[in-house]
């Protein structure tokens, strides 16, 4: 006879609940639920292609702002190949997949705004270094872009035990095999119940177009066509970036091109100051295969004057400066696609900053491979923020929580910030003023 009550200890039940027979075959570690951390030693070691499934429990809701719960949890370890761990802190929620000592390398490292609880979900890892994968999923749902693959590398070290950490965010029923799992084999390894459930924290959604009000496009504030230098004469640059212009529109680059972790990176600022309610649109066209294109906007410095002021330290395009510096502002990343450790980000993400909180997410405004100048619109209206490209509504933000984000940031400077590595082309920015109707 079956003693269920062990099969529910060890977490096979729960295996063989959700699982089909075939798609636990190869298994080779099945860990009971675990509060103290705890060690499971593989009867295969796993190297250079492998899975692992397993249940994370969350006992209360984790999010980030001001007060956020401080956590640093190991989630699972692959003892000498891979670390999958949970963070928490002021500026994001993070799921973090990387190999070794190699921080964040060809993984995950997934920023949200907050983790609803009491709450379980099922998360999975599964790789191939020979064609450059390494895949992850939320109840199914991908942590990054479908066909998103990294460049081959080779895996020497192999894992010959898993460690199942312990802490509050409770791991339960690790299943851990050699071989890559393709993604149409991945969602049947999903506990039904649980199988697209909360995607929209990863961005997988589209908020709706609809308005709290009706709005109207008042006066015309600013119209560059970005044609020829004359139209960006008045602009500052900080940091090395090169303007180039033909065919209508400017193309920005970097000169000192590298590594994305380089010194490289560059944000061009307007200097008109626009108000708390406007319309802002441009054309931007993503040249590089990868890279990271910002626009920072309400910009102003922390005791409210100009960020020209000559009292502030001087700017060179380093991200910090910017977000925990001395300027308040929001910046929205709406073309994120970052070689090795955010590659294939499948959303679009808006921080305030001086404390880099992550203050929302929407699905992926110009995703990686976009052909063509894409439109885009920002819309701020008061605490109201949205984003639409060519459009549709990929942000939709309200700024109602002081608690949590402090008060709302009115007017201020709008700039754009690649990073090194990045080419892109824009032209046709306007922006409006915003009434209510």
């Amino acid at each position: 006879m079956i003693n269920f009550r062990w099969l529910v200890g060890t977490g096979l039940l729960a295996c063989l609940l959700y699982c089909r027979p075939s798609a636990i075959a190869g298994v080779t570690a099945v860990s009971p639920s675990s509060t103290p951390r705890s060690q499971v030693t593989l009867s295969n070691a796993i190297g250079g292609q492998g899975y692992v499934g397993f249940y994370m429990h969350i006992p209360r809701t984790l999010r980030d702002g001001a007060g956020a719960v401080k956590l640093n949890q190991l989630l699972v370890r692959f003892s000498g190949l891979a670390d999958c761990r949970l963070t928490c802190g002021p500026e994001s929620v993070n799921l973090i997949f990387e190999w070794g000592r190699r921080k964040y390398n060809r993984g995950y490292l997934v920023n949200l705004t907050r983790l609803p609880g009491p709450e379980t979900y099922f998360l999975q890892f599964t790789w191939d270094d020979h064609i450059g994968r390494c895949d992850g999923y939320l109840n199914g749902t991908p942590l990054a872009l479908p066909k998103t693959r990294y460049p081959a590398w080779h895996i020497r070290s192999r894992a010959r035990a898993v460690v199942i950490g312990g802490g509050p965010v409770r791991v339960s029923d690790v299943v851990a095999k050699s071989g890559y799992v393709p993604a149409a084999q991945i969602i049947h390894l999903v506990p039904r119940a649980l199988r697209g459930k909360n995607k929209a924290l990863l961005g997988y959604f589209s908020p709706p177009a609809a308005m709290r009000y009706r709005r109207r496009l008042g006066k015309l504030l600013y119209n560059k066509p970005f044609a020829s230098r004359r139209d960006v004469n008045s602009w500052v640059m900080e940091g090395p970036g090169k303007l180039d212009f033909s065919h209508g529109s400017m193309r920005m680059q970097t000169r000192r091109p590298g590594t994305f972790n380089g010194p490289g990176h560059f944000v061009f600022w307007c200097r008109k100051t626009f108000p708390n309610r406007f319309v802002a649109k441009w054309q931007f066209e993503p040249v590089s295969a990868t890279g990271l294109a910002i626009i920072f906007f309400a910009a102003h410095a922390t005791d409210g004057e100009s960020i020209f002021s000559p009292d502030l330290p001087p700017r060179n395009g380093i991200f910090s400066q910017y977000t925990r510096g001395a300027i308040d502002s929001y910046h929205l990343s709406y073309f994120a696609d970052l070689p090795l450790f955010q590659t294939g980000r499948p959303s679009s993400n808006l921080r305030k900053n001086n404390h880099f909180y992550l203050a929302a997410v929407g699905p992926v405004a110009v995703p990686p491979g976009a052909h063509g100048f894409q439109k885009l619109c920002l819309i701020k209206d008061g605490r109201h923020i949205q984003l639409l490209v060519n459009g549709l509504v990929r942000l939709n933000w309200m700024d109602n929580n002081p608690r949590r984000f402090g008060p709302a940031y009115q007017s201020g400077k709008i700039g754009f910030r690649q990073m090194a590595g990045t080419v892109g082309r824009y032209k046709n920015f306007k922006v409006w003023a915003l009434h209510r109707k």
